[in-house]
C-alpha cells in the first residue's frame, strides 16, 4: 500500500533537488498529466503579462523556462529567468538556444527569498507554478514587491481546487491517482509527484489575494481557469510609475 504522508521539504535546497530529479521528464509529464493544458495556462499567464516592447521581467522560478520563453517571444525586452535549480536551467538554456532568444532571456541561478536585484527595477514578476513552492511565501512576495518599479504588478498562475463540489471531488481523486501515482510512476521519483499532490491541496487553503495585499500590492485580480483547477493572481505595487496595461 501507498504511503501517501511524505516528509515535507525542510528547505529550498530540499525542494530543488526534487524537481531536479524530474528535470529531463518536467515537460513532457506536465503535458500528458494536464492534457496539454498547461501549455495554454502558461499562455494565458503571458498574455495577462502583457510583455509589450520596452518591458523588463523577471520570471520567478522559471523551471524550464516555457513562461520566460513566452514572455520574451510576446516582445519583452529582457526577460530574466531565476530558478534554483541547475537541472532546470540546463534544460532551459537548450530551449532558448533551439528558439534563438538566447539574447532576449538571461538565466540566472538565485533564490527568490533573497534577489540579487536594486530595488524597483521590473516592469513585471511572474510565477509560474513557483509560488506553491517557496517555503517562507510572505517573504518571497515582499522581495517581489521590493524589486518591482512603482506602478508594475505581479502575477502568479497557481494549482488551486474548484468550487464545483462533485467536480471538486472527481479532480482530487486525479490529484492523487492521475498526478501522484502515474506522474510518479512515469518520473521514476514518486517523492516529488507525491509531493507535488500534497502540496496543491496545501496551498489550496491559502488566501493568495490577501498574501499579496498584505505586502503591499492592491488592484488585486483572481482569474479562475478551467473550473478553478488553476488561478492566476495579480497584484499592483502602488506608485506614479507608467503600469503596463493588460488584456483580458
Amino acid at each position: 500500500m501507498l504511503c501517501w504522508n511524505m516528509r515535507k521539504p525542510k528547505d529550498r535546497k530540499e525542494v530543488s533537488e526534487l524537481f531536479s530529479e524530474i528535470a529531463t521528464s518536467y515537460d513532457r509529464l506536465n503535458h500528458l498529466l494536464s492534457f496539454n493544458l498547461d501549455r495554454w495556462w502558461r499562455r494565458r499567464l503571458a498574455e495577462l503579462a502583457n510583455s509589450k516592447p520596452g518591458a523588463f521581467i523577471l520570471d520567478l522560478c522559471t523551471g524550464t523556462g516555457d513562461v520566460a520563453l513566452r514572455l520574451a517571444r510576446r516582445g519583452a525586452e529582457q526577460v530574466i529567468g531565476v530558478d534554483l535549480s541547475d537541472q532546470m536551467l540546463k534544460l532551459c538554456r537548450s530551449k532558448l538556444k533551439q528558439q534563438g532568444l538566447e539574447s532576449r532571456v538571461f538565466l540566472l541561478k538565485a533564490d527568490a527569498l533573497n534577489l540579487p536585484f536594486k530595488d524597483e527595477v521590473f516592469d513585471v514578476v511572474t510565477l509560474g507554478f513557483g509560488l506553491r513552492n517557496l517555503l517562507e511565501r510572505e517573504r518571497a512576495v515582499s522581495e517581489i514587491v521590493r524589486v518591482l518599479k512603482r506602478g508594475g504588478r505581479a502575477l502568479a498562475l497557481e494549482f488551486s481546487l474548484p468550487k464545483v463540489r462533485p467536480f471538486c471531488r472527481l479532480y482530487r481523486w486525479y490529484l492523487r491517482w492521475g498526478i501522484s501515482f502515474l506522474g510518479g510512476v512515469l518520473s521514476c521519483s514518486r517523492e516529488a509527484y507525491r509531493y507535488l499532490y500534497t502540496s496543491i491541496l496545501e496551498f489550496s487553503r491559502l488566501d493568495v489575494l490577501k498574501l499579496f495585499e498584505a505586502a503591499g500590492l492592491s488592484k488585486l485580480f483572481h482569474l479562475r481557469l478551467n473550473l478553478g483547477i488553476v488561478s492566476i493572481y495579480q497584484g499592483q505595487k502602488e506608485g506614479n510609475g507608467t503600469l503596463l496595461p493588460h488584456r483580458s
